[in-house]
């Protein structure tokens, strides 16, 4: 049944796309728009005892190209290296997106459903994975499904109660079970999250501005182990504590404009003191 459901929305999606060679051509330029946005961060770290200075850096350029018939992304990176290069148009009511979205080339054909939003995406070549995505609000309770036909399928749901959010996740590989569990609570200009994951399989877990970033870079975690974390921040000051493979890193950071400026501690190993830059354009 799965297989046949697949077919039958991948088939509908092939079927749009050659809609696209039909489009009016008489539009006139002044329609069309280029927009260049990007993010420069930069950040020199010193270790507390070899002193030794380390200054890393990093680009993202956003480029897009839109028209009356869609629009068309590419991102660049500081080594000239492209990465997502796509094009979004809608068709019957589908909203399409033709192209590579992080390192995956194929079709992603989205559409609303009885108060769902559901996307089929297939990727190109032979054997190209197909997957079915789905999400819908009820009230204040969002949830979401990655991948939901198949037995790996990633579940995630978030609400707010009382003023605290609540949200959390479900995954489970051939590897191991990942389940995750984060709350927040902003008390008197005081903004407390909290974190709790159960790591079976760490290869899959969300990391950096994903859900549950607070946890910290979930796939150096090791299978079969918990991961715990906690941050309070006021205004611009703020300290977190992470538990990571049976480790606890200590971080308090200061921001000040672009510049933000942390020390870092990892109990058993060295400190870093460390100031970063970052600048969107």
């Amino acid at each position: 049944m799965n297989k046949l459901l697949k077919t039958a929305i991948v088939g509908t999606a092939l079927l749009t796309v050659p809609y696209i060679a039909f489009a009016d051509e008489t539009a006139t330029e002044t329609t069309n728009s280029v927009s260049v946005t990007g993010t420069y961060e930069g950040t020199a770290s010193v270790d507390s005892t070899t002193k030794d200075l380390t200054y890393t850096q990093g680009l993202d350029l956003v480029m897009v190209g839109t028209s009356p018939y869609g629009s068309v992304t590419v991102n660049i990176d500081e080594t000239a290296t492209v990465g997502d290069l796509y094009l979004d148009t809608n068709l019957f009511n589908f909203d399409v997106r033709l192209g590579k979205v992080d390192s995956v080339t194929g079709i992603k054909v989205s559409t609303s459903i009885a108060g769902f939003t559901v996307s089929v995406h297939k990727a190109t070549g032979s054997g190209g994975a197909t997957t079915v995505d789905a999400s819908t609000v009820f009230g204040p309770l969002s949830v979401s499904g990655e991948d939901i036909l198949d037995d790996d399928r990633l579940l995630s749901a978030g609400m707010n109660i009382a003023g605290i959010d609540v949200n959390g996740s479900y995954q489970n590989t051939t590897t191991g079970t990942n389940t995750i569990v984060g709350a927040g609570l902003g008390i008197q200009g005081i903004t407390v999250d909290v974190a709790h994951a159960s790591i079976g399989d760490a290869s899959v877990t969300k990391t950096g501005d994903s859900k549950h970033a607070l946890l910290g870079t979930m796939t150096s975690a090791t299978n079969g182990t918990s991961v715990k974390g906690v941050k309070a921040s006021l205004g611009d000051l703020s300290a977190k504590l992470v538990n990571l493979n049976s480790n606890n890193t200590y971080t308090l950071a200061l921001s000040r404009g672009i510049m933000t400026y942390s020390y870092e501690k990892v109990s058993g190993g060295d400190s870093t003191f460390s100031a970063g830059v970052k600048v969107t354009f």
